[in-house]
């Protein structure tokens, strides 16, 4: 399952459609304790899958640095892609520096979406439902 947190809400929407159309599940987590009930597969009245990768809008700016540490806390090898705009260099290279393995503008990140999803989204078990 991918995981992802958006301050836009039409980046959150694209995310989470674009999953749904390849079929990959996705799940919100808006501050760091939603992302700690996801990765930890806390019930909440629906399945929790294996977090596969966790998106993170930098546009978040101090909350999307405190998910991306806390990801990488709780599981190091959890592949994390922040993006955000390409003229927050300082933005993209501290989201770099807390452990973010892809760190991209928000054009790249629209761009390879799809391939993003399918790389990342392919561990998730298709046998258990969203």
């Amino acid at each position: 399952m991918i995981v992802y947190a958006c301050q836009d809400l039409m980046f959150a929407t694209k995310i989470r459609s674009t999953a749904e159309a390849l079929g990959i599940p996705s799940r919100p987590a808006r501050d760091v304790a939603a992302l700690e009930a996801r990765l930890e597969r806390v019930d909440d009245g629906r399945l929790n899958l294996p977090v596969t990768a966790v998106m993170i809008d930098l546009e978040l700016g101090d909350a999307a640095l405190d998910l991306i540490a806390r990801a990488k806390a709780l599981q190091a090898q959890l592949p994390v892609i922040a993006f955000g705009s390409h003229v927050a260099a300082a933005l993209l290279q501290r989201a770099h520096d807390l452990g973010a393995d892809f760190v991209m503008a928000r054009s790249q990140f629209t761009a390879t979406l799809p391939d993003l999803l399918r790389r990342f989204g392919a561990e998730a078990d298709p046998r258990e439902p969203s």
